[in-house]
C-alpha cells in the first residue's frame, strides 16, 4: 500500500499572543484526509498546542519524511499558528529578515526559521506528493478588529526590527558594490536598455553566489493562507473560530467531494475570502505543471 502520512499543527495556547482557530483548522484538515483521500486514523500525527513544542515540530517532519522513496507516497505538513520573522542569520535575504513558524515553546526555544526548516524538506524523498498547507503570517503586525478577528502574526520586538533593517541594508550595499564593479567594467560596452537589463541580470547573480541556487523539488508544494507581506485572519466563522484560509479550503473540498486540482483549490480559496472581505490573497507555489495534479493524491508519473 502507498505511504500516506500527514503532520497536522494547530497552537492557541500562545502565553502571550493566543490564537482561536488553530486547533479547529487541525480538526478540519483531520477530517478532510480521512473522509476523502484515504488517511487511516494511525497515519496521522497531530500536535496540538503544547506538544507542539519546537523539537515536537522537528521530530514530526522527521517521521512524516520516513517510510521510503515511493513514488505514489502522499505527504501533508499543515501548520496552523502564529507566523513572524527575525533578523537574517546568514545574509542570504534581501529584506533582512528569515520569516519562521512560532512553536509553542518559541520563549525558550526561539522561532523555526525558514532556513532550518529547509533543511528538513530537503530530507524527505525525491519522489511522492509533499503537500505543505500554511495558515499563518509570515509579515505585518497583529492587531484585532470588531468581530473578533485576530492575525496569526507574532510582533518583533524593536531591537529585533533594528536588526532586520541592519541585515537588509547591509545585503542592499554589498549587492550595489558587486553590481557597480561589474558594470565598471562594462561600461564602454552597454547604455539604455541594455545596462538596465544588465544590472538586473547581476542583481540575480549576486543572490545566487549570496544563497546558493535554491533547488525545489518537483513533488513540493506549497499552499500559503497570504502573501508574505500580508496577514492570515483568525476569524469567528459560522460558529466557531477558525482561520479564515483553511475553514474556505476545508468548504471548497467538501463542495467538490475531494475532486479538485490544486489551482482550482487556490483559485476558490482565493474567490471566497475576497467575496467575504477578507484582504489575504492564498499562495499556490510549485515547479513545472503540478498545479494541475489532483489535491492530496499520488502524481501521475
Amino acid at each position: 500500500m502507498s505511504i500516506r502520512k500527514a503532520l497536522l499543527v494547530g497552537i492557541n495556547e500562545y502565553a502571550d499572543a493566543p490564537l482561536r482557530g488553530c486547533v479547529n483548522d487541525v480538526k478540519q484538515m483531520q477530517a478532510l484526509l480521512q473522509r476523502y483521500y484515504g488517511f487511516e486514523a494511525g497515519e496521522i500525527k497531530l500536535l496540538l498546542d503544547d506538544a507542539a513544542t519546537g523539537a515536537g515540530i522537528l521530530a514530526g517532519l522527521e517521521w512524516l519524511a520516513g517510510g521510503g522513496d515511493d513514488a505514489d507516497a502522499v505527504r501533508v505538513f499543515h501548520y496552523s499558528g502564529h507566523g513572524s520573522h527575525v533578523a537574517d542569520q546568514n545574509g542570504d535575504e534581501p529584506d533582512g529578515r528569515d520569516e519562521c513558524l512560532v512553536p509553542y515553546d518559541y520563549r525558550t526555544t526561539g522561532m523555526l526559521i525558514d532556513d532550518l526548516l529547509k533543511t528538513y524538506y530537503d530530507q524527505f524523498p525525491r519522489q511522492g506528493n509533499l503537500t505543505l498547507v500554511m495558515d499563518c503570517c509570515h509579515s505585518g503586525t497583529i492587531s484585532r478588529l470588531v468581530g473578533g478577528t485576530a492575525f496569526r502574526f507574532l510582533p518583533v520586538s524593536e531591537a529585533e526590527q533594528a536588526r532586520i533593517d541592519a541585515a537588509a541594508a547591509s545585503y542592499l550595499e554589498q549587492q550595489n558594490r558587486f553590481i557597480l564593479e561589474s558594470l565598471a567594467q562594462l561600461a564602454n560596452q552597454l547604455f539604455g536598455d541594455a545596462l538596465f537589463a544588465k544590472q538586473e541580470e547581476l542583481a540575480a547573480e549576486y543572490r545566487v553566489r549570496r544563497a546558493g541556487r535554491v533547488q525545489t523539488q518537483e513533488n513540493n508544494l506549497l499552499l500559503a493562507g497570504c502573501q508574505n507581506v500580508q496577514t492570515s485572519a483568525d476569524a469567528f466563522i459560522g460558529s466557531a473560530f477558525h482561520g479564515a484560509f483553511t475553514y474556505y479550503l476545508a468548504e471548497a473540498i467538501t463542495q467538490a467531494n475531494g475532486r479538485l486540482t490544486y489551482r482550482d483549490l487556490a483559485d476558490r480559496i482565493a474567490a471566497k475570502l475576497g467575496a467575504e472581505g477578507y484582504d489575504q490573497i492564498p499562495q499556490l507555489e510549485y515547479l513545472g505543471q503540478r498545479d494541475q495534479a489532483m489535491i492530496f493524491q499520488p502524481f501521475a508519473l
